[in-house]
């Protein structure tokens, strides 16, 4: 069965990226041994992507091949006649249950929501993360763009792994509780 993950960094206080979108904090961790603190690993189910269009620009600066070639990606914009610069990539205008289940439906693979914030809140107001891989990085910014912003529904996770890496790095795995919470 096709699941919805969200597999991400964050910095200690709990923020994705800078105000500016910047992800340079990312190779401030020392990290001689090139550890993908389980990034291949999770990768591997990935069919289809869901990333919002900052993030997608800010990946596009990257300046490196499109690392997604192999999935199916959605950008969620709300930019009227967005138009995409890589192949197998749709604009979808909203997060919507009807939205996701149409892509979950298409999809062969599990689903891999990206970024930033406002999605990540997005599907999680519509109960559509299954899991969760959070990778904690020991850097605290002290501003910038939150994990969690606009006040997303009350979920509840249940740890299933902690990982320590030699960076520094914790990687956390959750999976989604099935218990309902009533608000």
């Amino acid at each position: 069965m096709t699941e919805i993950k969200l597999f991400i960094a964050a910095t200690i206080d709990g923020f994705i990226a800078r105000d500016d979108g910047s992800l340079d904090w990312l190779d401030s961790l020392p990290n001689p041994n090139k550890i993908d603190h389980g990034y291949a690993e999770f990768y591997k189910d990935i069919g289809t992507v869901v990333i919002g269009r900052k993030t997608y620009e800010e990946v596009l600066g990257f300046g490196v091949e499109w690392p997604y070639a192999n999935c199916k990606t959605y950008v969620v914009t709300s930019k009227d006649n967005y138009r995409t610069q890589t192949e197998n990539t749709e604009v979808i205008n909203s997060i919507s249950a009807q939205n996701i289940e149409v892509i979950k439906t298409a999809s062969a693979k599990d689903i891999w929501v990206v970024g930033g914030g406002e999605i990540i809140t997005g599907f999680l107001n519509y109960n559509l993360i299954d899991e969760v891989i959070l990778c904690i990085i020991p850097v605290i910014l002290g501003k910038g763009i939150p994990l969690f912003p606009n006040n997303p529904r009350e979920t509840l996770f249940e740890l299933k792994k902690s990982e320590q890496f030699e960076t520094g790095a914790v990687a956390l795995h959750y999976k989604k509780n099935r218990v309902e919470i009533n608000c």
